[in-house]
């Protein structure tokens, strides 16, 4: 009797969730044509929910697509809907506006039938489906926010090149994708121009990640610290070419963190001139000068605009000693300034050092001074902190990393030593700041790795461990958007492999919409938090 009780309650469960939707089959009047749509809507439709657009592939249709993406699954918990489009025949017209037509017309409709928030519209499209949205995009940024292709790209155009603004982009595709096959179609290479378009400052890889439902792949991320504009390729290991829940996840994740107003207004920062800090050049040694060291990837070179308040009253005893030479900036490499962002390089933003420094020179007594030298990588593992391992590491690394590795001689472990014996002439080395984890996420040898490098640089410089602790940060944590956060259960077992390592908290550290890097409010907290920490050693 219990289990019949049991199954007839599990299939009660299971007739609710299956029917925590509305499903409805809409007609909108197109250029004199009746066009139709399938729209999921929650059970119960409130005003300004987000709308998603998904058109789906040629020779298919909307029940194809929702039978595999599952969008409908999440209307009625993550409280937004969901409209899948009908092409008019086989294939959509991705060369001309007919169906360009047919999605701006729908998405009126909709946002007028069910009011939901045109400031939050998302359009996401399988294979021809996502032709036609790179066909549509440059004239269609007025109306979607984020623009979510999946298997496909129109080959036929550069859409970089129509584009009036940055956009928010997620592209999800599949390795064994055998219609737009990854290398023939240069997948990466095609939204590699959006992220270019967008200018896009930093950028950052993450192997063996894992969206959903154990689904496993490679995530890459382009992020424009100026407008907040983010760029993202998400490559899953298996699958074809078919729409799949994953996917769905994955852009639902992203979308949900963009507005068009965001969009629209998204260089409407706070426009800082930057000073560059200069100052008289310290000649003598001084035990006051209190000198730190920082390394790290993206969350340490700094990933958050700069705002005014950050250029504001910056206490000439806290200092920076330039790692590279920062021509827009007027700053030479190995000369010491008032430590105005940005700290690392002349186009990163805030770091965690920033307000480190200020924290201590406001806690400490007058007559200390302190001083940091900031060497990170965007995207870096710590193999590139280890000389051994070093050359290798940069041979084998994107482009991109190895422009940032040439401004440090390739090697930038060396230029921290070099610029710290340079240091120590004025001052005294007092602690070490590490900020790194996302490229190497979870992998358990983190600790003794870090311990490599950190020995190192105490030995390089003549430095006791006891005299100098390593201060490691957490990354972003989960209830903050963070997707690496499982990263700080490696990171909390440092200490036990480095016993003068010590654990800086990132718990209230707000973050950025990519889930990777922190705000420019969050770096505050995390930079005041590493002093703390730091302080507490002081004493």
């Amino acid at each position: 009797m219990m289990k019949k009780t049991l199954l007839l309650f599990l299939t009660f469960a299971t007739a609710l969730t299956a029917a925590a939707y509305k499903k409805d089959s809409l007609f909108v009047d197109v250029d004199g044509q009746s066009r139709n749509m399938i729209v999921f809507t929650p059970k119960k439709v409130k005003k300004n929910y987000p709308l998603m657009i998904v058109t789906h592939g040629m020779n298919q249709n909307p029940e194809y697509q929702y039978q595999n993406d599952k969008f409908y699954q999440m209307v009625d918990t993550a409280k937004f809907i969901v409209a899948y489009l009908r092409s008019d025949g086989n294939t959509w017209d991705t060369q001309g506006k007919k169906d360009q037509n047919f999605v701006r017309k729908s998405i009126d409709f909709l946002t007028e039938k069910y009011k939901t928030d045109p400031k939050r519209v998302y359009w996401s499209g399988f294979s021809m489906g996502s032709m036609l949205m790179y066909h549509c995009m440059g004239e269609m940024q007025d109306k979607v926010a984020v623009f979510a292709p999946t298997s496909g790209v129109q080959f036929m155009e550069q859409p970089w090149n129509k584009c009036a603004k940055p956009v928010n982009l997620i592209q999800c595709h599949q390795h064994g994708d055998d219609v737009f096959v990854y290398d023939r179609y240069r997948i990466h290479d095609y939204v590699e121009h959006m992220a270019k378009m967008d200018e896009a400052s930093t950028y950052i890889k993450l192997d063996n990640y894992s969206p959903y439902n154990g689904l496993k792949g490679t995530k890459e991320v382009w992020t424009n610290i100026s407008t907040g504009c983010v760029v993202e390729l998400f490559l899953s290991e298996n699958g074809g070419h078919f729409p799949r829940v994953e996917n769905s996840v994955e852009i639902w994740n992203f979308c949900k963190n963009f507005n068009l107003d965001q969009t629209q207004n998204a260089g409407d920062v706070k426009r800082v001139v930057l000073k560059t800090g200069e100052m008289e050049q310290p000649t003598s040694f001084d035990p006051n000068f209190h000198i730190y060291l920082a390394f790290g990837q993206s969350n340490m070179e700094g990933n958050a605009p700069i705002e005014i308040e950050d250029c504001e009253n910056v206490n000439p005893r806290f200092r920076m000693m330039a790692a590279v030479d920062m021509q827009q900036d007027n700053r030479t490499k190995g000369n010491w300034y008032v430590a105005y962002p940005p700290l690392c390089r002349g186009n990163n933003g805030l770091t965690p050092c920033d307000y480190f420094g200020r924290t201590l020179v406001e806690k400490l007594p007058e007559n200390i001074k302190v001083g940091v030298i900031n060497v990170a990588v965007g995207g870096c593992s710590i193999n590139l902190f280890d000389e051994d391992k070093c050359a290798d590491y940069i041979a084998s690394a994107a482009n991109w990393l190895q422009g940032f590795c040439r401004q440090y001689d390739n090697n930038p472990f060396r230029r921290l030593v070099e610029c710290g014996k340079q240091a120590q002439k004025v001052g005294v080395i007092k602690g070490i700041l590490l900020h790194q984890g996302c490229t190497d996420n979870t992998q358990p040898d983190w600790p003794d790795r870090v311990k490599i490098v950190y020995e190192r640089l105490l030995k390089e410089l003549g430095l006791n461990a006891e005299d100098v602790p390593l201060l490691i940060g957490e990354l972003m944590h989960k209830e903050n958007g963070g997707i690496c956060h499982a990263h700080n259960e490696v990171i909390a077992r440092t200490p036990q492999v480095i016993p003068t390592a010590h654990v800086v908290s990132a718990e209230g550290c707000t973050g950025a919409r990519d889930g990777l890097h922190f705000t420019a409010e969050g770096y505050r907290k995390l930079g005041r938090n590493y002093a703390e920490v730091m302080l507490k050693l002081l004493k």
